[in-house]
């Protein structure tokens, strides 16, 4: 099966956007396994570039409840927030700020490279100013958000501000693959009924699986050699381990009985894909984590609109405190990424540093997984609703987050629910809500399957009303990741 997994991986990684495969085998068959929404559409740039492109079309609501499509209507959610992606087609930098109104010092989002783009939550009547430097001195562009737009374009070529005659041979490249993705992203709303977020051509098909989620409720089965630690292995065992992590160290005698844990995945979402596994860790697994934090300098958490600039830390939006726990820090968190690796359905070398000869097809030997993120919340802290993918630069591959997996470490508290405020269904306005519970994990993608990110996977920490709030989170990139931590 693995064999199989990793020859799907390896042809997605060469298959270009424009190919269309009929849909002739089961999801259990990953070599073939193709989305059934994935609807063929005419490409028409006016040239001979012309061609046809898989576009990922949302099922109807009905059929969220196993109904025949047009039984059920969608529900408008009461959270009206969205995505906002910004275009700079100027040859030079330019940074992006929040006007905060009533006289407040602009806030800094993004700095976004010469034919770049940057991204961020945002809600209508939002505003964002366009300056060269952080200076100031000259406003070039402001854009207002309204509902009906998530694209926000500069280009001073329009209005006579820069020449065209004045870009060289990248420069001018780079112009013409903007202003295409644009004019592919018009046809693709037609066709799909979302704004194209990505960057065509570059952004294929995620070579990683999805999970489907074809109903509430909907159940996969998931089996994984990394059964539960029930007792901490002694000091000695529990060292770091090397830094590729390629051997296995078992610690049997310290696990639960038996060869294999059986996981079972409920779909609470369709759209975004989010899925719920109880007892992912247990309890010992969760008191190791815990103890790790107890030795760890938590600091307030940042966040970043792109892939270019400065994190910053906004108490409007993150309140948490956060550190970093590194898969080699021990068997047990080495055991973690192993089984988050089966949940995924991905082989577990995808999630650390390869050697030259694992996978000697794969350009990058760089893990696809970011360290655990450990995460702390105490009363009244939390993070506002977010998307945890960012826009990447303007070059080939766009690797960017693909799916996340939070892991509850306790309970009890009041208030702490994970949100997802923006998820489609047809019973009710309110946001879907995943209360917190002692080793449970929910599993979410940010790509859908035709490369495009997922503007409904924005997510929420719910305030901490009461208690306090411990989790970890796995962030898993496609194709790759970029940056090393």
């Amino acid at each position: 099966v693995i064999g199989k997994m990793i020859l799907h991986w390896l042809f997605a990684l060469a298959i270009p956007a424009l190919i269309v495969r009929a849909q002739t085998c089961s999801w259990e068959d990953q070599d073939c396994y193709q989305d059934p929404a994935l609807t063929e559409m005419q490409i028409d740039f006016g040239d001979d570039r012309n061609g046809t492109f898989l576009a990922y079309v949302t099922p109807d609501v009905s059929t969220f409840y196993q109904k025949a499509p047009g039984e059920r209507r969608p529900v408008p959610p009461r959270f009206n927030g969205q995505f906002g992606k910004f275009i700079n087609l100027s040859s030079q930098k330019v940074k992006m700020y929040w006007d905060a109104g009533a006289g407040k010092e602009p806030s800094y989002i993004a700095d976004m490279d010469a034919f770049g783009a940057s991204g961020t939550a945002t809600f209508p009547g939002h505003k964002f100013l366009v300056y060269r430097n952080a200076d100031r001195d000259k406003l070039l562009t402001s854009w207002t958000i309204s509902s009906s737009t998530t694209l926000y374009v500069y280009d001073p070529f329009e209005d006579g501000t820069e020449q065209i005659s004045d870009l060289n041979e990248w420069q001018l490249e780079k112009y013409n693959l903007q202003k295409d993705n644009l004019k592919f992203a018009e046809q693709y709303k037609k066709i799909a009924g979302r704004e194209w977020l990505s960057l065509y051509p570059y952004r294929k098909r995620p070579i990683h699986p999805i999970w489907p989620a074809d109903y509430f409720g909907q159940t996969h089965t998931v089996t994984s050699k990394e059964t539960h630690f029930l007792q901490s292995p002694p000091d000695s065992e529990l060292k770091p381990i090397a830094h590729n992590v390629k051997h296995r160290r078992t610690l049997n005698e310290f696990r639960a009985p038996g060869d294999e844990l059986n996981m079972t995945m409920t779909v609470l979402s369709c759209s975004p894909r989010v899925f719920e596994v109880k007892n992912f860790l247990s309890e010992q697994e969760v008191l190791h984590i815990l103890e790790l934090a107890t030795g760890m300098k938590l600091d307030q958490s940042s966040t970043k609109a792109g892939t270019v600039g400065e994190s910053r830390v906004d108490d409007s939006t993150r309140t948490s405190r956060n550190t970093w726990v590194r898969r080699e820090q021990s068997p047990i968190v080495d055991a973690i990424y192993r089984r988050s690796a089966d949940l995924m359905r991905l082989p577990e070398s995808f999630l650390r540093f390869r050697s030259a000869h694992e996978m000697p097809d794969l350009k990058h030997k760089g893990s696809n997984a970011e360290q655990l993120q450990l995460v702390h919340y105490d009363v009244g802290q939390q993070y506002t609703p977010h998307h945890d993918f960012a826009i990447p630069a303007a070059e080939d591959d766009q690797p960017m987050r693909f799916a996340t997996i939070l892991f509850y470490l306790n309970e009890g508290m009041k208030g702490g629910e994970t949100s997802f405020p923006r998820w489609l269904n047809a019973e009710t306005s309110a946001q879907l809500t995943v209360k917190p519970e002692v080793g449970k994990a929910i599993l979410f993608y940010s790509l859908l399957p035709d490369g495009n990110m997922d503007e409904r996977s924005q997510h929420a920490a719910l305030p901490v009303t009461q208690g306090e709030k411990w989790l970890i989170n796995l962030w898993t990139w496609d194709p790759m990741m970029r940056f090393m931590y």
